[in-house]
């Protein structure tokens, strides 16, 4: 598993950085639309050249404090987090019909 890059969430992001944003998403609306109004690419080179845009868009985020890494640790965390809630859930109907719980165990490795 890799470190990934995720968009912050708007509330996290300052005045200014909501600002930039703001600019550099319309600015790249505005790209995206130029590109996709010329009539003189065909649909590939469309394709390319948005992704081009949008590659830059994302290093450009990254750079400006946007985006924010996530390690492989975090996703396992939020990961386990989720399932955890998932399983409460779960254990709340179970309980209501008078099922058996549900329980989460960790498997030991076998030598």
């Amino acid at each position: 598993m890799e470190t990934i890059w995720r968009p912050k969430s708007p509330h996290l992001l300052t005045a200014e950085q909501k600002r930039e944003k703001l600019i550099k998403d319309s600015e790249y609306e505005i790209a995206v639309m130029n590109i996709y109004a010329d009539k003189l690419l065909t649909a590939e080179e469309k394709q390319s050249q948005k992704a081009v845009l949008w590659k830059g868009y994302v290093e450009w985020s990254k750079a400006t404090g946007l985006y924010e890494e996530v390690t492989p640790e975090q996703q396992l965390t939020e990961a386990e987090f989720g399932l955890n809630m998932q399983v409460e859930q779960i254990n709340l109907i179970r309980a209501e019909l008078k099922r058996p719980l549900i329980e989460i165990n960790e498997k030991q490795k076998v030598k």
